[in-house]
């Protein structure tokens, strides 16, 4: 069948989902998509990071905006709290061309580039699905179904296209966390703006590091867009391990508001103990009910495919947060899909040809988020005996020849 006029059913309405739309939609198709939250999922005030090139990558294909906005990432310095107020410098990392993002304005973008003649609908959740030689069939909590000639699952990290496969993986938990909190810039007062003036002003961004785990912060635009000084998001986040009474069994994000006194005590001691005091300061601003816990999951992907469903990013492969590359790569996954799309004569070739183009990169993210796991939480370096030189030899072993944007070596610079 020809790819131009057929019917899509795209099953998330997230990053991946609203730019599948719009690649597949510029591809010709008539596209639907169904988010199963009734909720505007533009107010995640988070931040992620995106390859610079990818970022114009996208503005020049249409899936963002010209005008959409972006705070540029330097150098990162890799700290280690040594009793003064900064922390010691262990490495400047070179810089690598890479972007910080405000989730919900990229998830604003991107929506607002779907066409109307795209059918987004809230609160309409995917429950499975029954695939013919003519296509796919769709079933719905509320009962109804839908026919496809193809059907791509953009439904995340636990996705529920996923599991109705034949293999029916989910992802497994690392043994570990990661703690979030992000906050508007204005809220930090001029006595505890150091650290951040000093990255504004050095062009870096903080990555402290401790026994068993590491932190990071930057700064993001705002939830209105505004990337000027005071108008900014700060982003910070740590990696930890918990104590055995709160391991995460659930495959669950613990949303703010949600997070025990008890549970936000092991942060609190982390904090105290182990983040340069001028950091500490700014992760503190972040009060309880706005901090969440982002347990760490990974899994290598069997298939991006099965006939005519297709999964996309996270839903196919679970790559961890040390990659900085969810998002990286579902929108890869879909400007690799647009092109197929437009030269493919039938869905069987396209989908097939999909999964030997994309499932070696997916998976080869996978292995190297396990790796950086390992070095930076699991089996962490004597970090304070290390010289630039040893930092540097301890990342080009840990990429082991392979090339991630979020990681760079002088030879990139």
């Amino acid at each position: 069948m020809a790819i131009a006029g057929s019917r899509v059913g795209v099953i998330g309405g997230s990053l991946a989902g609203c730019a599948t739309a719009i690649g597949l939609r510029r591809a010709g198709c008539r596209v639907a998509v169904y988010e199963r939250s009734g909720e505007d999922l533009g107010d995640r005030g988070t931040g992620i990071a995106l390859p610079t090139v990818l970022t114009d990558e996208l503005k020049e294909k249409g899936y963002l905006p010209q005008e959409y906005p972006s705070c540029p990432l330097g150098r990162r310095r890799w700290l280690f709290a040594d009793g003064t107020p900064g922390g010691r410098t262990l490495w400047d990392q070179p810089g690598f061309g890479a972007d910080t993002h405000n989730w919900g304005v990229l998830w604003k973008g991107l929506r607002s580039s779907i066409k109307d003649d795209v059918q987004y609908h809230k609160g309409r959740a995917y429950v499975s699905h029954e695939e013919s030689e003519s296509g796919v069939t769709a079933t719905f909590s509320d009962g109804s179904t839908e026919e496809f000639d193809v059907l791509i699952g953009a439904d995340g990290y636990q996705s529920k296209v996923r599991r109705e496969l034949p293999w029916g993986t989910e992802a497994e938990y690392a043994g570990y966390i990661l703690w979030r909190g992000a906050y508007d810039e204005s809220r930090v007062p001029d006595n505890a703006r150091a650290p951040i003036d000093r990255n504004d002003r050095e062009k870096v961004w903080q990555t402290p590091v401790f026994d068993k785990g590491h932190s990071v912060f930057y700064m993001i635009p705002g939830n209105d867009g505004q990337t000027e000084k005071g108008h900014r998001r700060l982003n910070w986040a740590v990696y930890t391990h918990v104590p055995p009474e709160f391991e995460f069994k659930e495959r669950l994000t613990v949303a703010p508001g949600d997070v025990s006194p008890e549970l936000y005590a092991c942060l609190a001691e982390v904090i105290d103990q182990h983040i340069p005091p001028e950091v500490a300061t700014l992760m503190r601003f972040s009060p309880r009910e706005e901090v969440f816990i982002q347990p760490v999951y990974d899994e290598l992907a069997v298939k991006l495919n099965h006939g005519r469903v297709v999964l996309i990013g996270d839903a196919a492969a679970v790559t961890r947060p040390h990659t900085a590359s969810g998002a990286t790569k579902a929108l890869q996954d879909v400007l690799a899909l647009e092109t197929l799309a437009r030269t493919a004569t039938d869905w069987n070739t396209l989908c097939q040809s999909f999964n030997d183009e994309r499932l070696a990169n997916a998976n080869s993210l996978v292995k190297m988020g396990r790796r950086f796991g390992a070095a930076q939480v699991e089996q962490t370096p004597n970090w304070g005996d290390m010289s630039p030189k040893e930092m540097e030899q301890w990342m080009n072993a840990l990429l082991s020849g392979e090339k991630l944007y979020f990681y760079a070596s002088a030879d990139d610079e």
